[in-house]
């Protein structure tokens, strides 16, 4: 039985860190670092409903993800001698 890639990625996607699972990662890094127009020209080649399912996917792992963004902006923060309470008084002015 031959996969789609689609349902490849699904399928890797299940799995821990398996070295398809790094070389996926490795493809969508690449895919990210390519330019809008070649983005868009390969996307409009797959089903509006792969698309949308891949979009969803990736808004799961984004939100999954922010608490990252906010750890590194507070170290940042500290490191420069900023508090929170300055951070919160600048927010709520």
């Amino acid at each position: 039985m031959s996969l789609t890639t689609y349902e490849m990625a699904r399928v890797l996607e299940q799995l821990d860190e398996s070295p398809e699972k790094v070389m996926f990662g490795k493809l969508l890094s690449g895919l990210g670092n390519q330019s809008s127009e070649r983005i868009q020209s390969a996307a409009r080649q797959v089903p509006v409903s792969v698309l949308k399912d891949l979009i969803y996917q990736f808004q799961q792992v984004i939100e999954s993800r922010k608490h990252e963004q906010v750890e590194t902006l507070a170290k940042e923060l500290a490191e420069q001698g900023i508090s929170v309470e300055e951070l919160q008084q600048y927010l709520n002015k």
